[in-house]
């Protein structure tokens, strides 16, 4: 289960206009499908997520989320993350970010009631606006829960603006023995 648990945040921590840097001011909402396959053991979920990210002075931001999957056989995983980050540029179009984070998971199953655990998560990477439209996201995430497990993964993301304020985009991130991606929408505010 931690596995499982681990995974899923690691995904979620991936976690993060016009050809300036990347705005950290934004709330979005999507979809997201994992599939755990560690050889012996293979279950698939899906579910939304919720986040965001406030930017609260020059280079620092702080940043939430919620997740909540439902996987095969009855198995439901809730994860809260809060958190700061700290953000630099490292030219016109992209900059630097490194992300820490108190993360909180619960995994529950029809008739066999519940386990949750606390963790951290530090999560860093690289965010660019490539174009006036098109943000690109790459980074690496690894969230301890102590004697819970732990985990590192790889992700990345695309977002298209339609609008100075809405985007859409798309998400993948890929761990050990977990995979996941995600679509959804993202709305800006604020400079």
């Amino acid at each position: 289960m931690y596995r499982l648990i681990t995974g899923a945040l690691i995904l979620a921590l991936a976690a993060p206009a016009l050809a300036e840097t990347p705005s950290y001011n934004y709330v979005t909402l999507g979809w997201q499908s994992v599939t755990l396959d560690d050889g012996s053991f293979d279950v698939d979920g899906d579910g939304f997520g919720v986040g965001g990210s406030f930017e609260v002075a020059e280079n620092w931001h702080i940043l939430g989320g919620y997740s909540s999957l439902g996987f095969d056989f009855g198995v439901d995983l809730d994860t809260l993350q809060l958190g700061g980050g700290f953000h630099t540029d490292i030219s016109d179009t992209t900059n630097f970010y490194a992300d820490l984070l108190w993360v909180s998971s619960e995994v529950s199953a029809s008739g066999f009631g519940s386990v949750d655990d606390d963790g951290y998560g530090l999560s860093i990477g690289v965010r660019s606006n490539v174009s006036d439209r098109v943000e690109l996201n790459g980074g690496l995430s690894y969230v301890d829960y102590g004697d819970g497990g732990d985990g590192t993964a790889f992700s990345g993301s695309a977002w298209y603006k339609f609008t100075e304020q809405f985007a859409l985009g798309a998400t993948v991130g890929i761990e050990e023995d977990v995979t996941g991606f995600g679509v959804g929408g993202r709305f800006y505010f604020g400079k």
